[in-house]
């Protein structure tokens, strides 16, 4: 038995060495392909094999991280939130006015939407996501929303944003818009302008009187 047990368990070391080690953020670099072809075209028209080539993978890779196309593009969707998020974070403590803060918000999430429409066909309709994805996508949702409420409480403490404003539906219509905007208005705007006008309106409808 003592043979057996010695001459059996190289043969399993080496079955065990065959495996193919694993790739530095495969995960991130497919996901990343993803994001740049879901922007360039509609979600019918991106081909797995065109998201495994573009990442410099193999199509088999994708789908041991991904189920399905759907997954990967959910999946896609809920990066770009937290991603969004991270710019604004990380834009707001450089402006000095509650102007400058919701200008900041609003330029970040207009550019990051601008190059990214495709997004929108899921955003409409989050319910055809699996129940774990929904959820993430949701909780993503909800954290830019608070983000941008609670700029606006501080504006309201600094004198800047008038008393008695619901900050939580505030920043609602205040994503409203830059959602219309970007489904509707592409055709004759830029980011630049609809940067301007959207906080022009947002702020000089809710300034203090």
């Amino acid at each position: 038995m003592s043979v057996k047990r010695q001459t059996g368990s190289p043969s399993i070391r080496r079955k065990e060495g065959r495996g193919r080690p694993s790739t530095p953020f495969l995960r991130e670099r497919i996901l990343q392909s993803a994001v740049e072809l879901f922007a360039e075209r509609e979600f019918d028209l991106v081909l797995i094999d065109e998201v495994a080539a573009h990442a410099g993978v193999g199509k088999g890779s994708v789908y041991r991280q991904f189920k399905s196309k759907e997954e990967l593009y959910a999946a896609a969707v809920i990066d770009g939130f937290a991603e969004l998020q991270h710019e604004i974070r990380s834009a707001l403590p450089g402006c000095t006015s509650i102007r400058e803060q919701v200008a900041a918000i609003v330029r970040h999430t207009v550019v990051f939407f601008w190059s990214r429409r495709q997004f929108f066909a899921l955003l409409r309709d989050p319910k055809m996501l699996a129940l774990s994805q929904e959820r993430q996508y949701r909780a993503q949702r909800n954290d830019l929303s608070r983000l941008i409420s609670g700029v606006l409480d501080d504006g309201i403490k600094r004198g800047a944003i008038r008393p008695g404003i619901d900050t939580g539906i505030a920043a609602e219509s205040l994503l409203g818009m830059m959602r219309g905007i970007n489904r509707y208005s592409r055709e004759y705007t830029t980011p630049e302008r609809a940067v301007d006008v959207v906080t022009s309106i947002f702020l000089d409808g809710c300034g203090p009187r």
